[in-house]
């Protein structure tokens, strides 16, 4: 059995909508997993237990992270399927973007698992630029919704924010086995909806892409500038004057970091 849903197995069809789409490219694709494989997932089996991967500040608020141990048989099936050489060759004809890679099988760096629970929120923030090992550009990324059961009401939508991160253009809401794929650049800033209930955990699972074209985005018109610069996970403050705070320090530290880099590339 297919694990993808076989309807998307050509991507390159979405290629102009994904192009054009705003504040920056992406594509919401529902009913991604197999009807059947998806039905079988039960998510309420997996729990993350180690505190090390909690978080909970005003920024990053009741989530955890799994660093891929002690995952379930389905949610390595699914990890498998979207690092394989088929799928990266999907990715590139949606994206045109030039030798595609994943993290390698077995990645402990970065957490692809993630739950988050009752009044988890994610402020709006850029991912690292860089793939761990080699430092090679992060391009795309995959989220795919994967709670069984969840109301629009109960929050947990990803917001996709302007250039600087600092107003939402658009919200996806999170509805079950939908999949959210967008482009990666040191500009495309997004966060997560606080979660309005204590019924349900939020599960989703998080798939980073990389390119050995150190160029990978010039062939895309943006709103931004379309260049790679290596920079931290950096979060983007409700008020400034919060960067001030002693217990913000390090979120000051990235921000004036990723300001400089962005200035002068």
């Amino acid at each position: 059995m297919s694990v993808i849903n076989i309807k998307y197995q050509n991507l390159g069809k979405y290629l102009a909508n994904f192009a054009i789409a705003k504040p920056y490219p992406h594509l919401i694709l529902d009913n991604f997993l197999d009807k059947t494989f998806f039905s079988n997932l039960n998510t309420q089996d997996l729990n993350i237990n180690s505190k090390k991967n909690f978080f909970n500040t005003e920024f990053e608020k009741n989530k955890l992270t799994s660093k891929n141990l002690m995952l379930s048989k389905n949610i390595q099936i699914i990890l498998d399927a979207l690092s394989t050489n088929e799928f990266l060759k999907n990715l590139n004809k949606l994206t045109n973007i030039k030798q595609l890679f994943s993290t390698q099988k077995g990645n402990t760096a970065l957490a692809n698992y993630h739950e988050m629970y009752e009044s988890g929120f994610l402020g709006s923030h850029v991912d690292h630029s860089s793939e761990p090992e080699t430092g090679l550009p992060h391009v795309l990324n995959i989220i795919l919704y994967l709670s069984e059961n969840w109301d629009k009401s109960w929050g947990g939508a990803t917001n996709l924010f302007n250039k600087n991160g600092t107003k939402v253009k658009k919200k996806i809401d999170f509805v079950p086995n939908r999949a959210v794929i967008f482009l990666h650049t040191p500009f495309t800033f997004h966060g997560v909806t606080e979660i309005k209930n204590n019924y349900n955990k939020r599960s989703s699972l998080y798939v980073d892409y990389y390119s050995k074209n150190l160029k990978p985005y010039e062939h895309f018109d943006l709103d931004f500038k379309n260049v790679w610069f290596k920079h931290p996970t950096t979060f983007i403050l409700p008020e400034f004057k919060n960067y001030f705070l002693k217990k913000n320090k390090i979120y000051l530290k990235k921000m004036i970091k990723h300001r400089i880099k962005s200035f002068v590339a």
